[in-house]
């Protein structure tokens, strides 16, 4: 909310523009994301969502079908850590029951993301696109998983 005035805003749209963001429909996930996840469990491989939100994520995986697909959510504001700090990537590590050196964190913010290199976490950092796909076969190729077949 802050931000918000700062920028000029007034209050009630302030309040209004904050609500949205806790609104499942206005954070759509890339086009890649649904596939790359079925993909991942289907295989075993068990997955992490790490991130600095202000809010609980659960809700728009569900929405879309895909909370099944995670097995744990790291989320800062539940955590009371944030990235770059390496303990929150450590409380992922934790509730996945992996090494450091078992995972792969995939993030696109360097300065934040990349801190999981510091507790051992091979990283991809994945540029940032602003198109409907996300690049995430690429963590499917460091995987050695051959793309889908088409159809």
């Amino acid at each position: 909310m802050l931000q918000f005035a700062e920028a000029g805003l007034d209050d009630a749209l302030a309040r209004a523009l904050y609500q949205l963001d806790f609104e499942p429909v206005a954070h759509p996930l890339y086009e890649d994301v649904p596939e790359t996840l079925q993909r991942l469990k289907a295989l075993g491989v068990a997955v992490a969502i790490v991130s600095d939100i202000h809010f609980d994520l659960r809700p728009e995986f569900a929405l879309l079908g895909l909370e099944s697909l995670i097995d744990s959510f790291v989320l800062s504001f539940e955590r009371g850590v944030q990235k770059p700090d390496p303990r929150i990537f450590e409380i992922a590590l934790d509730s996945l029951g992996v090494e450091p050196r078992e995972a792969l964190m995939v993030g696109d913010r360097p300065a934040r993301d990349g801190a999981a290199v510091l507790v051992g976490i091979p990283t991809l950092l994945l540029p940032i696109e602003h198109g409907p796909r996300r690049g995430l076969s690429g963590v499917l190729a460091l995987m050695g998983i051959p793309p889908a077949s088409p159809g």
